[in-house]
């Protein structure tokens, strides 16, 4: 059974038709002992990816592949690696990003996949200016 919508279906697939690069969703699960969550993120993942070719998912066993997982820095599951051209984003998401998550997964996906961070001129050049060792960047999404 779908999450979506017929119409947000469609307004997900035209949020998604300007990628022009291909995006790979790492998800990183386990087969036994998976939180509840787990399930709902496949879901949530293999429904995005079905609505624009250039999106796939990958399964990775997070008990299995444990060396792969620490290649991403996962530590815990469900969670998704956002990847473009085979090359890490550094886009992660941790837990099912379903409600207002599902957003962020969405633009997250736009922007790997795109040609533009969407960013001014002004604050690229603000970033080059001030940004001179690379920086770790944490948003938190406390569901209410």
């Amino acid at each position: 059974m779908a999450l979506l919508s017929d119409s947000d279906r469609q307004a997900v697939r035209n949020q998604l038709s300007g990628i022009t690069h291909p995006v790979t969703l790492l998800f990183f699960t386990q087969t036994f002992g998976e939180p509840e969550t787990a399930r709902l993120t496949k879901q949530i993942v293999d429904e995005l990816a079905s609505l624009n070719d250039r999106v796939t998912v990958e399964e990775v066993n997070f008990v299995l592949d444990r060396e792969r997982a620490a290649q991403f820095g996962v530590d815990q599951i469900p969670a998704i690696v956002v990847m473009r051209d085979g090359e890490d984003t550094r886009m992660r998401f941790l837990g099912a990003p379903a409600g207002y998550e599902f957003m962020s997964l969405i633009e997250a996906v736009t922007i790997a996949g795109g040609e533009d961070s969407g960013l001014s001129e002004a604050s690229r050049d603000l970033i080059r200016e001030h940004v001179t060792q690379p920086t770790n960047i944490q948003v938190f999404v406390t569901p209410t």
